[in-house]
């Protein structure tokens, strides 16, 4: 697991904290996902950064050291960029809007709303693997707006420092080939899914490969991931010519062939926030910026 900012912005939350489960709450995530994510790091680190106990979490040595330099180093990025935006020279400034996402139905949706808000720019997209990605650009100057999906029990990527505005929370469907058993069917429950082969969510790192995984783990299986890093069209084309599922976005599917069949309970849902720097040309437009999907 390849560390950075964002995952020192969680111990630190962590251990200013003193609790997983408060510092779930402060970063707005399940406790098992954050539970999940804290191990991850750990083992990033090689050892434990924290003792845990009924009264909450105490640093390691280690803990301590990565702690004291974890803080260290985010105040020196958060300096670096306000000191590095002093030294542009107004000449340098881009007339292009830069807007930055993933693998997600929203942001053709964001791109044409940003487009019709602000027709004289010229307009750049990025579709990144995670969100952490995402925000790190934005961080670093490289983005203007960024569209950002989160997933149950997986720590967002924080972006508490930039504006925005939550586009909306929505349940996530099982995608299913016309011949398949279920796609006669208004719902099924995850239960019933656990002799499938599965399509895996295009990339783990942007948390909805986790969050199922969880999600079936609750439902009483482990998803049997069959085909990896498939984008959504190839997922969607997977899922019609085979007889596995996977798990896609209401607006996703384009194929006539492809069914979408809700969720029981609806254990998977994705929530996406559009946010944006304050020095963005997004700022401009903030009040007249109400996206409806395609």
């Amino acid at each position: 697991m390849d560390l950075g900012l964002h995952h020192l912005r969680i111990v630190v939350v962590v251990a200013e904290a003193g609790a997983i489960s408060r510092a779930a709450t402060r970063l707005k995530v399940a406790q098992s996902g954050l539970t999940a994510q804290l191990r991850r790091i750990e083992q990033g680190f090689g050892a434990p950064l924290f003792d845990r106990s009924r009264d909450g979490v105490v640093p390691t040595e280690l803990g301590r050291h990565v702690i004291l330099r974890a803080e260290e180093l985010l105040r020196g990025f958060a300096d670096l960029m306000a000191t590095a935006k002093l030294l542009v020279p107004d000449e340098q400034e881009h007339s292009e809007l830069r807007l930055g996402g993933g693998d997600n139905p929203w942001v053709p949706v964001i791109a044409t709303e940003v487009r019709r808000l602000l027709p004289d720019r010229d307009q750049i997209t990025y579709i990144e693997a995670t969100p952490a990605t995402v925000v790190d650009m934005l961080r670093d100057g490289k983005l203007d707006v960024a569209v950002l999906t989160d997933y149950p029990d997986v720590p967002p990527a924080g972006h508490e420092e930039f504006d925005g505005r939550l586009l909306g929370v929505e349940p996530l469907v099982i995608g299913l080939g016309a011949v398949h058993r279920f796609a006669g069917r208004d719902e099924v429950d995850l239960a019933e899914l656990a002799d499938e082969d599965w399509v895996a969510p295009p990339d783990a790192a942007s948390g909805l490969r986790l969050s199922l995984r969880l999600a079936c783990e609750r439902a009483g299986f482990s998803p049997r991931f069959r085909h990896f890093g498939a984008d959504r069209a190839t997922a969607e084309a997977l899922v019609a010519s085979s007889h596995a599922v996977t798990v896609l976005h209401r607006t996703a599917a384009q194929r006539k062939d492809v069914r979408l069949v809700r969720l029981a309970d609806e254990p998977l849902w994705s929530r996406t926030t559009v946010v944006w720097p304050a020095e963005s040309p997004m700022a401009s437009i903030s009040d007249a910026f109400h996206p409806r999907r395609l």
